[in-house]
């Protein structure tokens, strides 16, 4: 959706509920140029969307600390 600066700042709060509520990304234009863009975001949507991203998925087998292979196996030219 995109409105120009003086519809946006003439409709301003009504924009903003139908961005919350509908999800609704609108494009603001000064003279036809765009100029800004408002977008929906989560309560969470501040956080980074990667950090923990992929959290529980994994798993870890046997003791890290240890090697995964004996070292008589090692193939050293």
């Amino acid at each position: 959706m995109q409105i120009s600066s003086a519809e946006f700042r003439s409709k301003c709060f009504q924009i903003l509920e139908n961005i919350q509520t509908k999800n609704l990304e609108v494009i603001i234009t000064k003279r036809g140029k765009p100029i800004a863009k408002l977008t929906h975001i989560e309560p969470d949507g501040l956080k980074d969307p990667l950090l923990g991203a992929l959290a529980g998925v994994g798993r870890t087998v046997g003791d890290l600390t240890e090697p995964v292979m004996d070292s008589d196996d090692w193939d050293i030219d």
